[in-house]
């Protein structure tokens, strides 16, 4: 900084413990480096930060570097089983089919159901200012933020659950009997190379998967809002960029950070397999355990192989979270108006109690979705809601490689009550991503393209922040 005027110096966007400040002790009349992290009164967090007025997804990660670069074991990202009281183990990190304490691991549903998520408590915060929008985490409430408590929770690791066709329960199990048939329930292709055992279920009414995940016990529930907000949250901040599906780079940063995405998503494999979209087996890639990259898989028929199934994303072991399935947030809503803009609903508060499914009474009023131009149309979010843990567009004029890059589409309804599909489907091409909807269904609606992903909250989980002083 020879030279440097102090106001040309441009302040820290990265706060980390090898940062030195210049200080003077009058006791000794010396002046010397004093390390910040003896000065620091508030938490450490990391981040991501995304500039207003430029439209690239990508974003700079903000905070300390080296709790980011860790982020995923401090939070203890991955594979669990989990039993319907919420106890888990930990699965090994290189392979699901052992357990992280040794042993074998079964994902038959013996040891409970396959899961996805972290072992810890922590805190999420947004802010912005002029300049730029913030988003960050903390293992504690970060100062001077509104934060939200995001308990210990998890989420199908498949991406998508099975259900007990018996007892009408939706499970996350790999389980390859008649009992757990996935797809439409077609039985003629039990022994054929496209068989629905062991696959997830599609083509059941949402509503009603939300139910059948509850019989699980408390704080069980389908494809629940806060999580899938979450999941893009971690995306958002791990790769600092708005695009998960910008191409996967395996290269880490200068500052040992990983970049880009994970791809497009999982190849439109449907025509293949008899219009079925649920397609790969609920243990496909376990053997990869809390792998991040993109992944292939072949199907056969004997040792006949019939089908690669390409660019499988893998997110810490999470695999075909987006552009794969649709799947129908729950404790939220639309109601369509008739300037034909939406009026998104969401719950306060996750408990034991049964979720709302069918209206939007008991919900908060969270925000508006913009009018569109046309019906089924996809556009694209320049400006998303970030608040009460759910995502949706304030503002339209973005595209599929600017800005948040995940496709918004309506049905052009002037009344009515809307389901929430989220993620996008294998089909759905570059308007699919984390934070992608389609509000155009009721949330009654069952398709082929519909499924359901079991998750679960160990505490209440509440959709309000907390201030920090």
């Amino acid at each position: 900084m020879d030279g440097q005027k102090i106001s040309e110096i441009e302040d820290f966007a990265n706060i980390n413990s090898n940062i030195k400040m210049l200080g003077y002790d009058p006791a000794t009349n010396k002046p010397g480096m004093v390390n910040i992290a003896t000065l620091q009164s508030k938490i450490p967090y990391c981040g991501v930060r995304f500039a207003k007025a430029n439209s690239s997804p990508e974003g700079e990660p903000i905070g300390d570097l080296q709790m980011l670069q860790q982020l995923p074991s401090i939070l203890g990202l991955g594979g669990y089983l989990v039993k319907n009281d919420h106890s888990r183990q930990k699965l090994d990190a290189s392979n699901h089919f052992k357990l992280a304490s040794g042993g074998t691991a079964k994902l038959d549903g013996t040891m409970g159901h396959y899961q996805w998520g972290w072992n810890i408590p922590f805190y999420y915060a947004m802010w912005e200012d002029d300049t730029y929008v913030y988003e960050a985490v903390s293992t504690a409430p970060m100062s001077g933020r509104w934060n939200y408590k995001i308990p210990v929770a998890s989420i199908a690791c498949s991406g998508a659950s099975a259900l007990d066709r018996t007892n009408n329960i939706l499970v996350s199990y790999c389980n390859r009997t008649a009992q757990y048939r996935g797809g439409n329930n077609d039985e003629t292709n039990d022994s054929a190379w496209n068989t629905l055992l062991g696959k997830p279920v599609t083509n059941v009414a949402e509503n009603l998967l939300q139910k059948y995940a509850e019989k699980n016990g408390d704080r069980w529930g389908a494809s629940m809002f806060p999580m899938i907000f979450m999941i893009g949250v971690l995306c958002r901040i791990i790769f600092h960029n708005r695009n998960i599906q910008a191409a996967y780079n395996a290269t880490l940063t200068s500052d040992g950070l990983h970049q880009g995405g994970l791809g497009p998503g999982v190849d439109n494999v449907n025509t293949s397999f008899s219009n079925q979209y649920g397609t790969v087996d609920i243990d496909a890639l376990a053997d990869k355990g809390d792998a991040l990259g993109v992944f292939n898989i072949d199907v056969k028929d004997g040792d006949t192989t019939k089908l690669t199934i390409k660019n499988i994303p893998c997110f810490y072991g999470l695999k075909n979270f987006y552009h794969y399935i649709y799947l129908m947030m729950h404790g939220c809503n639309a109601v369509c108006n008739s300037d034909y803009t939406q009026t998104i609903y969401a719950q306060k508060i996750w408990t034991k109690d049964a979720v709302v499914t069918d209206t939007v009474t008991g919900m908060e009023q969270v925000g508006i979705v913009p009018a569109t131009s046309a019906a089924w149309t996809w556009v694209f979010g320049k400006v998303m809601n970030l608040q009460h843990l759910i995502m949706f567009p304030t503002e339209f004029g973005g595209s599929s490689s600017t800005y948040y890059c995940d496709g918004y589409v309506n049905d052009h309804a002037t009344s009515g009550v809307r389901g929430l599909l989220a993620l996008g489907t294998a089909d759905t091409g570059g308007d699919a991503g984390s934070g992608s909807l389609s509000v155009g269904v009721g949330p009654s609606s069952a398709n082929a393209r519909y499924g359901g992903a079991v998750c679960e909250a160990e505490e209440d989980w509440k959709m309000e922040p907390v201030w920090q002083a």
